[in-house]
């Protein structure tokens, strides 16, 4: 009995085509080497587009992390279909050092497509700030990969009464206001972090402090085991599950959902590795397993 209930979790956990969590439906595939694309419906979003999954094409926005192909090489068909279906252009962030190459690219693919691709692309420089509603940025914060990379923090943005006109009574806020008198501090609230492929570095660099705050952080855990060691990971521009054991006292997130593994792994053995950094951490650790099987299938 006690091995049908494995084998059952085992298959429901592949089925399993997202993760909810913090109020997020977050789904995707991110397989190490093969794709990655995670998407956020709630911001109509998706971090990096690797194959261009069918649930990515109503995503608005796409944030690339790095010039990859299992991250970015379904972007001219994400674009053609957004054409096809007749939805909007979308806009589409990269690190402002490929974004001559992207156009490039997607200017290769209209010409032998004839086809137009149409698209608001946005280079976007670590630290920058880009607004994508009235109550919603995002800015990119540094990582550390074997090419140029960067990861994306989205923001809610609200306005908070400042200290000093608390006591006031309504009228009197009121009048402050027409009158032309800033009233309110605009509060951000890191809601989403997405770090890409990148090594632990980020999680030790105070400017990439929000990314460990969010209220979920999506990070890449390549490696999960003593059979590829931290040095391989990190000479791979990668992060090894050990890593983020190591420095889980910096993580303040409500949720953590691991991404990216090795294809080389099951879904049991990174079930395993979640029980492992979910000891050590107040966070719920979630993952990210559309893609890989089950020792039991």
């Amino acid at each position: 009995m006690e091995e049908e209930e494995e084998y059952r979790k085992a298959r429901a956990e592949v089925a399993r085509k997202g993760v909810d969590v913090e109020g997020f439906s977050i789904e995707g595939v991110s397989v190490g080497g093969h794709e990655t694309c995670v998407i956020v419906p709630e911001f109509k979003c998706a971090f990096d587009i690797g194959r261009c999954p069918t649930r990515a094409i109503h995503q608005n926005f796409v944030f690339i992390t790095h010039a990859h192909l299992d991250h970015i090489g379904g972007l001219p068909m994400y674009v053609a279909f957004r054409g096809l279906y007749n939805l909007k252009p979308p806009t589409v962030f990269v690190p402002p050092c490929i974004k001559e190459d992207v156009e490039k690219l997607l200017d290769i693919h209209r010409t032998m497509s004839q086809v137009e691709l149409n698209l608001d692309l946005v280079a976007l420089d670590v630290g920058e700030t880009y607004e994508l509603r009235n109550n919603l940025v995002v800015r990119p914060f540094k990582t550390n990969h074997v090419l140029p990379s960067q990861g994306y923090v989205i923001y809610s943005v609200r306005k908070k009464l400042k200290k000093r006109y608390i006591h006031l009574k309504g009228n009197r806020i009121e009048n402050l206001k027409k009158s032309g008198v800033e009233i309110t501090d605009t509060i951000l609230s890191p809601e989403v972090a997405f770090t890409g492929d990148t090594t632990s570095d980020y999680m030790l660099n105070p400017r990439s402090a929000d990314a460990l705050r969010a209220k979920v952080l999506i990070t890449e855990a390549t490696f999960l085991d003593d059979n590829i060691s931290i040095e391989h990971a990190q000479q791979h521009g990668h992060t090894h599950l050990f890593e983020i054991i190591e420095h889980a006292q910096w993580i303040r997130s409500k949720a953590i959902l691991l991404t990216h593994f090795s294809s080389r792994y099951n879904v049991e053995d990174i079930r395993q590795a979640a029980s492992k950094l979910q000891s050590k951490v107040s966070a719920k650790v979630v993952t990210l397993t559309e893609g890989f099987k089950s020792a039991y299938s």
